[in-house]
C-alpha cells in the first residue's frame, strides 16, 4: 500500500508499471526536449452507484511534472442540462523524490449526478495561469435494472484501514486506480475492479449466480481462450475484483474492450455488459514516426523560421490552454523550426485516427487561415487568426447563416453569425460589432455559446453608438434584465437567424 492525503497519491514511477509513463498520459506538450520543462496529464471518469442507488462519478486525475509547482488548483464540474449539478475544488501539490525520480499524483474525488448525459469537465490551475483542461462525456443509466458499473484498472491495491482516504476505498479495499485505463503492453495480467447492482431485484438476495467474464470484441463476444468463471451471492451490490491474462496480442490494445456477464444457475442470463478501455494515445503509438516524418502538408507551406512562428500562433485558436501554454512559452520564443515542425505534427496526430487523417484535418485547416487572413486580417496586419471573427471561424468553420449591418445610423456596425452546429453544441450564435467603427476589427459582444463572452445588456451598448447611454444605465441594465422582447431589429435577427 502507498501512503495517501486529501485525496492525493504520490507514487515513484518505478514501482508501477514500467510503461505507465508512456501508455497511460496525455501529453501537455508534445515531444519537447529532455532539458525543458514538462507536464503530463491525464483524466478519468468511472461511473458507479452508491447502496441506495445514488449515481456519482468517481474522477481520476493523474499528472507528472518536473516544475514543483505548490498549490495548483483542481476545479472539476459535473454539467447536465447546461447546469452544474456538482463540482470539487481543490489544492493539489505536485512533488518530485529527492533523487530527482519523477512521481506520479493522483487525485480522486466522487461526484453524484443524475441519470442521462453528463460532461465532466477539468481546469487546472496555478497562480491565474491554465496548466491544463479538458473535458469528457458519459452517459448514466437509470436506476433499478441489473448493471456493472465501468470497471476501474487497478494498479495497486490493498487492504482499507482507519488511515486510509475514503475516496480511494471501494469494499472495503483501498485501490489506486490506473488513470485512463490504458495498458501498457508489456503487461502480463491486468487488475480490475467494478460493482454488480440490484442483482437481488431478479434473483433472491443470497442466490449465487454466475460470472463469466474477459477480455472481449466489441460486440461482446469473448475472446477464445479469455473466458473466466466465478460464482458470486445475490446482492444489491456485489463487489467484484478480477484479474485477466495479458499477452502481446491480447487485448488489443489499440482498442481493448472487457465483457461480464451474470447468469443465474440455470442458465438464464441476468445481464452483460460490455466496456471499452483506454486507447493507446496516437502520441505514445507514433512518436518515432513524428521525430522522422512530419505532416507532408506542413512541409509543403516551406515555412522559414518567422513564418513558422506565425503558423504556430494561428493554431492558439485551435489549442488547448495548455497547448497554448506550451506555444507562447516554449515554441515561440525559442524558434526552433524543426521543434515546431514536430510540434504541430503531434498536434494533429493527436486529433486524427492515423497520419493521413491528420494531414487532412491540417490541410483543412490552412485553407481556414487563408480565409480569415483575407476577411478579417487587415485590422491585424493580415494575422486573421488574432481577430475574434477569425478565431471563431477557425475552431468552427463557416457560419450557416450571417447577417451584416455596418450601415445603420442607430447602432454601431455588427454581424450576427449563426452556427446549425458548432463543435458539439448546436444552434449557437455570435453578435460581433465594431464599437470604434473605422479601421478597427470587429469584437465580441455577445454569445449563447456556453464558455464564450456573454452579455445580457448588449442590446444597449450595440445601440449606445449616439452616447444615449450612459455607463451607470448600463450597468443597471445589466443588474435588471429586460423581461420582454424588444423588437428592434439586432435582437429579432439574433432569436431568429435567417
Amino acid at each position: 500500500m502507498f501512503p495517501c492525503s486529501h485525496s492525493i497519491m504520490r507514487v515513484f514511477l518505478r514501482e508501477f508499471w514500467p510503461s505507465l509513463a508512456l501508455g497511460s498520459i496525455l501529453f501537455c506538450s508534445a515531444s519537447l526536449t529532455a532539458a525543458q520543462t514538462s507536464q503530463f496529464w491525464n483524466v478519468d471518469a468511472v461511473a458507479m452507484r452508491l447502496p441506495d442507488g445514488q449515481a456519482f462519478v468517481e474522477t481520476q486525475t493523474s499528472w507528472t511534472s518536473d516544475l514543483n509547482l505548490d498549490s495548483m488548483v483542481c476545479t472539476i464540474l459535473a454539467v447536465q442540462d447546461d447546469e452544474v449539478v456538482s463540482f470539487t475544488k481543490q489544492v493539489l501539490q505536485s512533488v518530485s523524490s529527492e533523487d530527482g525520480t519523477p512521481l506520479l499524483n493522483v487525485f480522486v474525488n466522487r461526484l453524484v449526478v443524475n441519470p442521462g448525459p453528463v460532461t465532466l469537465e477539468w481546469s487546472i490551475e496555478h497562480n491565474g495561469d491554465v496548466l491544463f483542461e479538458t473535458s469528457l462525456a458519459k452517459r448514466i443509466g437509470l436506476d433499478g435494472m441489473p448493471e456493472c458499473s465501468e470497471p476501474i484498472v487497478v494498479s495497486s491495491y490493498g487492504q482499507a484501514n482507519e488511515t486510509s482516504n475514503p475516496a480511494f476505498v471501494h469494499s472495503g479495499m483501498e485501490l489506486i486506480p490506473l488513470v485512463g485505463r490504458v495498458l501498457p503492453q508489456d503487461v502480463s495480467s491486468a487488475l480490475m475492479y467494478m460493482e454488480l447492482y440490484n442483482l437481488d431485484d431478479v434473483v433472491n438476495p443470497g442466490t449465487s449466480v454466475e460470472l463469466t467474464y474477459g477480455w472481449s470484441d466489441a460486440t461482446g463476444s469473448l475472446l477464445p481462450g479469455t473466458a473466466m468463471k466465478n460464482v458470486a451471492t445475490a446482492a444489491a451490490v456485489v463487489p467484484v475484483l478480477v484479474n485477466l491474462t495479458c499477452t502481446p496480442t491480447q487485448p488489443d490494445r489499440r482498442n481493448p474492450s472487457f465483457t461480464m456477464k451474470v447468469s443465474t444457475a440455470e442458465g438464464h442470463e441476468v445481464m452483460s455488459s460490455t466496456f471499452s478501455l483506454g486507447k493507446q494515445p496516437v502520441q505514445a503509438a507514433t512518436e518515432a514516426a513524428v521525430a522522422e516524418a512530419p505532416l507532408p502538408s506542413l512541409v509543403d507551406l516551406s515555412l522559414d523560421v518567422e513564418a513558422m512562428k506565425r503558423h504556430v500562433e494561428d493554431h492558439l485558436a485551435m489549442a488547448t490552454a495548455t497547448e497554448q501554454f506550451t506555444m507562447e512559452q516554449v515554441l515561440i520564443p525559442q524558434g526552433d523550426l524543426a521543434q515546431m515542425t514536430q510540434y504541430l505534427t503531434a498536434f494533429w496526430l493527436g486529433r486524427a485516427a492515423n497520419f493521413q487523417e491528420a494531414d487532412g484535418l491540417h490541410v483543412n485547416y490552412v485553407d481556414r487561415i487563408r480565409h480569415v487572413d483575407e476577411a478579417y486580417g487587415n485590422c491585424k496586419s493580415g494575422q486573421g487568426s488574432m481577430t475574434e471573427m477569425g478565431n471563431i471561424y477557425l475552431r468552427f468553420g463557416k457560419p450557416t447563416t450571417v447577417v451584416k449591418r455596418h450601415h445603420e445610423t442607430d447602432y454601431y456596425p455588427y454581424e450576427i453569425w449563426h452556427y446549425y452546429r458548432a463543435g458539439r453544441f448546436t444552434n449557437k450564435r455570435f453578435l460581433f460589432y465594431a464599437p470604434h467603427v473605422v479601421g478597427e476589427c470587429f469584437e465580441l459582444l455577445h454569445s449563447d455559446m456556453l464558455g464564450e463572452r456573454q452579455n445580457d445588456d448588449w442590446l444597449s451598448q450595440l445601440r449606445s453608438r449616439e452616447n444615449r447611454l450612459r455607463v451607470t444605465e448600463s450597468m443597471e441594465n445589466r443588474l435588471n434584465p429586460r423581461d420582454a422582447f424588444s423588437r428592434e431589429e439586432p435582437e429579432d435577427l439574433f432569436y431568429n437567424p435567417r
